[in-house]
């Protein structure tokens, strides 16, 4: 890559950051309030008009987006475009978990139509089947299974749809490391929330911001984790 091809790379790339970080929250603060309410529920009073405040968030995301777009660009065109794509729609998610415990479907439906710029990077055609499988398979059997030994609902069906878009954007090896980073960081902070009594045990969190985190930095630093799990797995 030479110097003007980079210097343009480097320009679209601030531009795309910009328009997303622009975007996310005017877009947020327009969809409709019927897609953040679950099935047959009717929005509440708060829920329209402004959701989130322009500052200091809008700053904050495009500076993000700016940061991601330029480290996309080591993948080529084709990976930053469709992965900005992406990080924009799991902001958008993670936004929506966090402030009203819902995954609008809408969102999901649109992460899963980006699987189909992923298909160049993944290993073989069926690993976005596999994908799908593990990711929404896995979530569902959590589900399910926790809500026989707790008596209520452990897992949102949302998640479960959420992780099977993932898993058809991600592939079999991508599911499989965002599932993993998922639990160990909501863990985490979960533990630290109730040592520093911000969380009391029992609490319900919302999974959908880590799901949409770890998703993000598997997009953003796909190689560096990839390359630092085949090591691992070469050492066994």
């Amino acid at each position: 890559m030479d110097t003007i091809e980079i210097i343009i790379g480097l320009v679209l790339s601030i531009l795309a950051g910009i328009f997303a970080g622009f975007s996310t929250i005017y877009v947020f603060n327009r969809i409709p309030a019927k897609w953040l309410c679950d099935y047959g529920q009717e929005p509440d009073k708060e829920m329209w008009g402004v959701r989130i405040k322009q500052r200091p968030w809008t700053v904050i995301f495009t500076l993000v987006f700016i940061v991601s777009s330029i480290k996309l660009m080591d993948q080529g065109a084709v990976y930053s475009i469709v992965g900005m794509l992406a990080l924009w729609l799991l902001l958008q998610i993670g936004i929506a978990d966090k402030m009203y415990m819902i995954i609008p479907d809408q969102y999901v439906i649109a992460l899963a139509i980006t699987a189909l710029g992923f298909i160049p990077f993944q290993v073989t055609y069926l690993s976005p089947l596999f994908g799908v499988l593990i990711g929404g398979g896995s979530i569902l059997i959590i589900g399910l299974l926790g809500q026989l030994l707790f008596k209520k609902e452990a897992m949102g069906f949302g998640d479960v749809k959420l992780f099977a878009a993932i898993g058809l954007m991600s592939g079999t090896k991508g599911i499989i490391i965002i599932l993993f980073m998922t639990f160990i960081i909501s863990a985490i902070i979960y533990g630290i929330g109730l040592v520093a009594r911000i969380i009391k045990s029992g609490d319900a969190l919302p999974l959908g911001p880590f799901i949409a985190g770890s998703t993000a930095a598997y997009i953003i630093f796909n190689y560096e984790i990839t390359t630092l799990v085949n090591i691992y797995l070469d050492l066994f």
